[in-house]
């Protein structure tokens, strides 16, 4: 088959199956991600491949990756795709907020927490633009930001990316929860913040803690190094929800943000109390975007939206 002409075009689909099988390193990832088939996948770049005449992916026993040749063309194809997104930004400045698209990222507590309070706002200032979300880690947020594939993340701030620029919202304190029934063992005061000294009267208590990659367990592993206990950890939980839930069934204790205490249930037959800033007892709801490029003007009207949300419900 002869090969596809220098200048002919690439839909924008292709183009952005390809780079998304180069992030992947797999056909089989990448085709999850895109929420297609695999055999579909692979027969677009089968089909790709064979009317540019030459192979853009070589298979190894990890997956894929690029040849010498696919890796100049995909460089290029990225550069390209780049460019079509800054010509979506710049006619979407003319259509007034009309009509537009924005892609966001952010982790799934984080979103049952913060979506059902913007999105009915921002639909209801701005219904000709449409909002698309994707739930994930940290870690995956900073990853689809630099491969272009969102326009921004809303996360709590872990460490820095030199790529990236930030705007904060607020500081989301931290809280020690213990059964209601264990309150009367420690003694700990009322009206003030638990400090250093105050958490060393847990002991030899059992801990509940969420899986270690979280950022709520990092605050968590800060918090107790600062204070120098090592924990005795009786259960590890993907679920923030069920750390609670096991803490309420008298379990042991555990640590949860202040916006995450009553997300999915209340806090019947628990206890909370909160930490003092020197434990290092807080983490901070931060929105974040690629340096290069900055933001569409959808972009930044609904983050404005939120952060007008956020201070009418923390009011």
């Amino acid at each position: 088959m002869p090969a596809r002409p220098a200048g002919s075009n690439l839909t924008e689909q292709e183009i952005r199956y390809l780079l998304t099988i180069r992030d992947c390193g797999s056909i089989s990832r990448a085709a999850a991600e895109l929420y297609i088939a695999q055999p579909s996948l692979s027969q677009v770049l089968r089909q790709v491949e064979e009317e540019f005449g030459l192979m853009i992916f070589k298979r190894t026993s990890r997956g894929v990756e690029p040849t010498e040749a696919g890796r100049v063309l995909l460089d290029r194809l990225h550069a390209i795709r780049g460019l079509y997104r800054r010509l979506e930004l710049t006619v979407e400045e003319f259509q007034d907020m009309k009509r537009g698209t924005i892609t966001f990222g952010m982790p799934q507590n984080l979103g049952a927490y913060l979506l059902p309070m913007v999105l009915p706002a921002f639909s209801a200032q701005y219904p000709g633009i449409r909002v698309r979300f994707r739930e994930n880690n940290s870690t995956e947020l900073d990853r689809l930001l630099l491969a272009d594939k969102t326009d921004f993340s809303i996360m709590h701030f872990q460490e820095e990316n030199a790529a990236l620029a930030y705007e904060a919202f607020f500081d989301d304190p931290f809280y020690l929860v213990i059964p209601g029934g264990m309150t009367g063992r420690f003694g700990f005061p009322e009206g003030r913040r638990l400090l250093d000294e105050d958490l060393q009267l847990l002991g030899n208590s059992p801990f509940i803690m969420v899986a270690r990659g979280q950022k709520l367990r990092q605050v968590a592993d800060q918090i107790l190094e600062t204070c120098g206990i090592t924990p005795d950890i009786r259960f590890e939980t993907k679920s923030m929800e069920t750390a609670k839930r096991l803490t309420a069934a008298g379990l042991g204790v555990t640590f949860l943000p202040g916006s995450y205490l009553t997300l999915y249930s209340g806090m019947e037959g628990l206890a909370c109390f909160q930490l003092d800033e020197s434990l290092g007892a807080s983490w901070q709801l931060v929105a974040a975007y690629p340096k290069k490029g900055g933001l569409s003007r959808s972009a930044r009207e609904f983050l404005r939206v939120l952060g007008d949300c956020l201070a009418d419900h923390r009011a």
